[in-house]
């Protein structure tokens, strides 16, 4: 659908307050031209939060400096993961492109960054510039992608005291991190349906505001 992806693009590159209105006048137009799938399609689309229309005009009012604090972000996860480079240099280059860009699109954009810059999925949708919600911490996926896997002689190799105890507080700070991980969905969850249930009584108020204006 070419028509309906224009108009998707076209919306979520608006100012937060005019997303709405546009939104809900580019479906009854489609409505109106007899393309009802494509219509459907945009009425669903939500308005994107604060902290998400931010990253979106961040993307693309400055998409040049964001592909190159992604870039960056991958030399980092090299260098961490994969013993690839200089590891104090790729740091310093990422916090440095990081500070640069929450410096021109507000601190709202601190999160979505950081979740690009760990999860090459999350850096797509950052780019494609219409987030409807801030991008989250996605877990080990990163992690586990760059993690080596052991040869044959380091599995076989029978292990010694210190390392069976470093394995040990390893598995525990896992579960640790991974219950805490699991705490935080579903607290972020929660707070997920609250903003969509404030959302939607804001658009009630809105449309109910648009139909008594039109009498």
């Amino acid at each position: 659908m070419v028509v309906a992806d224009e108009i998707i693009d076209r919306l979520y590159g608006l100012p937060l307050a005019e997303f709405t209105p546009a939104r809900n006048a580019a479906a009854s137009e489609l409505r109106k031209a007899g393309k009802r799938e494509e219509a459907e399609q945009v009425k669903a689309l939500r308005k994107p939060t604060a902290a998400a229309a931010a990253a979106n005009r961040l993307v693309r009012e400055h998409r040049a400096e964001v592909e190159e604090f992604l870039a960056v972000a991958a030399t980092l996860r090299d260098a961490q993961f994969g013993g690839k480079g200089d590891l104090a240099a790729a740091t310093s280059r990422e916090r440095e492109a990081l500070s640069r860009l929450i410096r021109v699109g507000g601190d709202a954009v601190r999160q979505t960054l950081e979740a690009a810059a760990a999860d090459e999925e999350a850096a797509r949708e950052l780019l494609e510039g219409r987030l409807e919600r801030e991008l989250e911490p996605r877990g080990f996926g990163t992690l586990l992608a760059h993690t080596k896997p052991r040869s044959a002689k380091a599995v076989d190799a029978k292990p010694t005291p210190a390392a069976r105890v470093k394995l040990r507080e390893a598995k525990e700070a896992l579960t640790a991190a991974e219950s805490e991980e699991r705490q935080a969905q579903r607290r972020w969850a929660e707070t997920q349906r609250e903003l969509e249930r404030a959302q939607a009584a804001v658009e009630k108020a809105q449309h109910e505001l648009e139909r008594l204006r039109d009498r």
